[in-house]
């Protein structure tokens, strides 16, 4: 693994912290310059490449602004929102600006889909979207959903998409908090680094412990997308390896286990075997899906899992989860000399998929902290 190539990458930082009709979040202003200057530290991009849009006049601004970043980006384009997010009328997510209105949110907002086309159409090889606002769920459902036709392709792109809350929930700013609370975990994260993660810091790595910090302080758990490929690629130094190295770091002890802080022995499953065994996936048909039958027998083996005790050797690891492969369904045809071959034309939906995954991922991560503060080897 390898951090991005700073001269081949760009990082563009929307937020809108100045509105005439919407309560103000001044907390944007700070999110954009503080994201900054940690992408300068600890993920390689220079000043130049990571530019910063505050309060943007209107919609063509911010086209120009993202235009220009897909544009030059052939490693990692990176956007990021802080601001209000809006359902509109034909109940689809909107960004804002600030002469926003919600009674003319359709005219006066950004549609996420302008951002989700950029960044489909871009040439970068890795594509990452954050999006810290209310509703911003509603963004991997999108790309979950309405997208299929499109969403093998981007997963082979390497597209991964974070947003601060579920779509049916609210995004949270701590009054008095210099920075939103999702924004302010995702700074801590490459500020201090994680104990869980090795000397790189992945894009699965900052989701759970964006994960693990919202779960402990009760706040709406962040969503994501992302494909394999993309979920495992790095974006930052992992500075909680250089704290230890320099014996510098104080917050956290040196002998803390992997997932000190992530679970607590009265918190509840984030999964169960139950919810595994009833789970329901969309079928889709002449898109890219997975193999149903080899996600059915991979479940079948979650649930063994699930069944076990808590406490004790467990059956499968966070990693099973997380490294779990299937085969892709669509009308494409495979072509041997000689021979043709065709994929079955159905299969699960990508997405749904991939999300359900990451919470029995989180389940077993949990499983793993609990057992490694008694002391017990999973």
């Amino acid at each position: 693994m390898r951090l991005p190539d700073g001269a081949a990458s760009r990082a563009l930082l929307i937020g809108t912290a100045d509105y005439a009709h919407l309560p103000k979040v001044p907390a944007s202003l700070k999110n954009a310059l503080a994201l900054q200057a940690a992408l300068q530290r600890h993920a390689g991009l220079p000043e130049e490449h990571c530019r910063i849009l505050l309060d943007a006049p209107g919609l063509p601004a911010v086209g120009r602004a993202v235009a220009a970043a897909t544009a030059e980006a052939d490693d990692l384009l990176l956007v990021y929102y802080s601001g209000h997010g809006f359902i509109g009328p034909d109940d689809k997510l909107y960004l804002t600006l600030p002469q926003t209105s919600e009674s003319l949110l359709p005219w006066t907002g950004i549609p996420f889909e302008f951002l989700h086309d950029a960044l489909r159409n871009a040439p970068a090889s890795t594509r990452v979207l954050i999006l810290d606002c209310c509703y911003s769920g509603r963004a991997t459902e999108t790309l979950g959903a309405e997208e299929r036709t499109i969403l093998g392709q981007i997963r082979i792109g390497g597209t991964f998409t974070l947003t601060s809350s579920p779509a049916n929930s609210v995004s949270y700013a701590p009054k008095g908090s210099a920075h939103t609370a999702f924004t302010g975990a995702l700074l801590d994260l490459l500020e201090s680094g994680s104990a869980d993660a090795g000397e790189l810091l992945t894009l699965h790595d900052l989701y759970m412990g964006l994960t693990r910090t919202a779960r402990e302080r009760g706040l709406p758990l962040p969503q994501r997308l992302g494909t394999h490929t993309a979920d495992m690629l790095s974006l930052a130094r992992n500075r909680y390896h250089d704290k230890r190295s320099s014996s510098v770091d104080v917050s956290i002890p040196a002998s803390a286990p992997a997932g000190y802080f992530a679970a607590r022995a009265d918190d509840p499953p984030v999964v169960t075997a139950d919810e595994v065994y009833e789970v329901l996936f969309h079928t889709v048909s002449n898109v890219v899906g997975y193999n149903e039958s080899e996600v059915d027998d991979f479940l079948d083996k979650v649930i063994l899992a699930l069944r076990q005790p808590v406490a004790g050797p467990q059956l499968m690891l966070p990693e099973d989860i997380r490294n779990a492969r299937f085969s892709t369904t669509g009308p494409k045809q495979a072509e041997v000399p000689g021979v043709v071959t065709r994929r079955p034309t159905t299969g699960y939906d990508e997405g749904e998929v991939d999300v359900f995954l990451d919470r029995v991922e989180l389940e077993f991560e949990r499983r793993r902290s609990l057992n490694e503060q008694l002391g017990r080897a999973v």
